[in-house]
Order: structure tokens, then sequence, then C-alpha cells
């Protein structure tokens, strides 16, 4: 009896206690990790224009899955933005860690791929790693400081309005950046049109490099 009535005294563990600061990190870094799935989904889907052979359908499934993957982050920071705490916490981060090794694996098989002269560094892979990291590593750091404070008064703790401004524009400025390097390196980055290109060819100018490979890629099977 004893024993029921101290664990009916004790404050429980809650992921909502503090985790204001957690989820606007995790919602932000979503809404980067959608775009870059985004991203690789087109540079996949690029990559098989005028493709043929049976290995090809796991490049349609993998674009699929990118943008499936893409939906659900960005369905996943609308949720942590319109509830302010993180939602199914323990599969969100279960999900986010087996994106995160389908992504090293990727990775790891253009730094492999024979011959040599084909390897190459996926960017937009690896800016998903590393937001897909640090969205594991707020959300560890989250459960165990709600285990933490389980025994103490301080677990009802809300933060500023000054601390959750400057949380969004540090965590907004550094996913900001991470994305745009990963948008960058990947199809749809490379064939972005610069604005100071916008007007700025005649009729009968050229066009930049990057809008002739693209108006020319359709010629190509």
């Amino acid at each position: 009896m004893s024993l029921r009535r101290a664990s009916i005294g004790r404050p429980r563990a809650s992921a909502r206690s503090g985790g204001e600061l957690a989820s606007l990190c995790v919602g932000v870094a979503a809404v980067g990790i959608a775009a870059l799935g985004s991203a690789a989904a087109s540079s996949l889907v690029a990559g098989l224009n005028g493709a043929a052979g049976p290995a090809v359908w796991w490049e349609w499934v993998a674009a699929l899955g990118s943008a499936a993957w893409a939906g659900a982050a960005l369905f996943y920071a609308f949720a942590t933005f319109r509830t302010g705490h993180l939602l199914m916490a323990g599969v969100a981060v279960r999900a986010v860690a087996v994106a995160a090794l389908v992504h090293l694996a990727g990775i790891l098989i253009g730094l492999w791929r024979v011959p040599e002269d084909a390897r190459y560094l996926d960017l937009t892979l690896a800016a998903l790693l590393v937001l897909e990291l640090s969205v594991i590593a707020v959300m560890g750091w989250q459960h165990n400081k709600a285990l933490r404070t389980s025994f103490r008064a301080s677990a009802g703790w809300k933060p500023s309005a000054l601390a959750v401004i400057g949380t969004m524009f540090f965590v907004s400025i550094v996913v900001a950046s991470v994305t745009t390097l990963g948008l960058a390196a990947s199809t749809a980055g490379q064939l972005a049109v610069p604005h100071s290109g916008h007007g700025s060819h005649s009729p009968g100018g050229h066009l930049p490099a990057n809008l002739e490979q693209l108006k020319h890629s359709g010629h190509h099977h």
C-alpha cells in the first residue's frame, strides 16, 4: 500500500514538460527534411529519363518512398507546430532512425560505387542525414530530460517568449543552411534559374547552361 501511495504521489515523466523548445526544433527540422525529401525524389525521377531495364524498378520505389517520407515529415511538422509538443515520440524517433540508416546506406553506396570514376557524394542525402540525426538527438534529449525531471517540481516549467523566439531564429538559420546546401546539390537545384538571369537574355540570346540542359533533356533517349 505504501508503495502504491508513493507511486501515486510521485509526479510522472511528461514529454510535454519543458518540451515546447524541443518540439519547435523538431518541427523546423521536419520542414527541412520534407524539402530535401522532395528534392531527392525529383532527382531520382529525373535520373529515370529514358532509362530502361529490370533494375529501374528500385529507383521508382526509392523515388516514391522519398516522396512519401517528405509528406510524412511535413505532416508531422504541421502537427507539432499545431499542438506544441511531440506527437507519438517513440514511433517518430524509430521512423527517423530507419530513414537515417537508409540515407546513410545511399551515401555509402555512392562513395563505394564501381567503377571508381562513378563514385560521388550525394549532398542531398548527406543534408537529410544531418537533419535526421539532429531530430534523433533532440528527441533523445527531451526523453531523458522528462525522466530526469520526473522527481522534481520543475517538470511544469514553461519557456519564456524570448526563449521561444530565440530558439526559432537560431534553429531556422541552421536548418535553412543545411537544407539550402542539399537543395542546391539536387537536380531541381542545378536546374534552378538564378534571380539575376530573369529577363537578362534577349529573344535571340543564349539561355543559361542549366536551362539549355533542361531544354534538351527530353531529346536524349
